[in-house]
C-alpha cells in the first residue's frame, strides 16, 4: 500500500503541473516561425485569418496576415517585451496608433501575448490530455482586470512544449482560436 501512494503521489508532482518547466522552456527559447490558422469571433462577426509569425527573443516579433486575400501582406511588429511597442504596416506604411482597446484579445496580438503569459504567468490550472495519440499538455490561465475578465487556454506537445492550438475568452465569452498548422524552432 506504501509503494502504491508513493508512486500515485508521484504522478501529479511533477515540474510541468505548476508550469515552472514550460515557463523555463519559453523564457529560454531564442526563436521560433509558426503558421497559424485564428478564427476570431468579435463583436456579432466571425472572421478567419491565416498568419505567419516569427518569434525573436533577441529582436522584434513580427507578423504577416496570408489570408483573407484582401488583407494578405498586412504585417507588424512587437518590440521586446511590451505589447505598447506594437506597429501595423503594410507596403511601407505605419499606423501609429494601432493598438487594441483590449490587449492581447485581437488576431494581431493574440500570440504575442499568450507567450508572455508562457513566459512569465503562473497558470490556474495545468493537466493533460491525448489527442490522436499525441500526448498534450494544457495550461490555463486567468486574468481579472479593470477591462473584465481574461481566460486564455493552450494546448502544447507535453514532449518538446511546442505550440498546437489556443483558445482566448473575454468575459466567459470565446473570442479566439488559434491553430498551429506548421512551428519550427530557429
Amino acid at each position: 500500500m506504501t509503494l502504491l501512494l508513493v508512486l500515485l503521489s508521484g504522478c501529479g508532482g511533477s515540474a510541468a503541473s505548476d508550469g515552472s518547466a514550460v515557463r523555463t522552456h519559453f523564457e529560454e527559447l531564442g526563436g521560433f516561425e509558426a503558421h497559424l490558422k485564428i478564427l476570431s469571433d468579435l463583436e456579432q462577426s466571425v472572421l478567419e485569418y491565416e498568419v505567419d509569425f516569427v518569434y525573436n527573443k533577441e529582436d522584434n516579433d513580427t507578423f504577416t496576415i496570408t489570408a483573407p486575400e484582401s488583407l494578405a501582406g498586412i504585417g507588424g511588429t512587437i518590440a521586446g517585451t511590451d505589447s505598447a511597442s506594437f506597429v501595423l504596416q503594410y507596403d511601407g506604411l505605419e499606423l501609429d496608433d494601432a493598438m487594441p482597446q483590449r490587449t492581447g484579445l485581437t488576431p494581431a496580438d493574440a500570440l504575442f501575448c499568450l507567450l508572455d503569459d508562457l513566459r512569465r504567468a503562473e497558470p490556474a490550472q495545468v493537466w493533460t490530455e491525448s489527442t490522436g495519440g499525441v500526448d498534450l499538455l494544457v495550461l490555463r490561465y486567468q486574468q481579472d482586470g479593470d477591462d473584465g475578465k481574461v481566460e486564455k487556454q493552450v494546448w502544447l506537445t507535453e514532449q518538446g512544449y511546442q505550440l498546437v492550438c489556443a483558445e482566448l475568452y473575454a468575459d466567459g465569452e470565446r473570442v479566439l482560436q488559434i491553430q498551429v498548422t506548421s512551428y519550427r524552432e530557429t
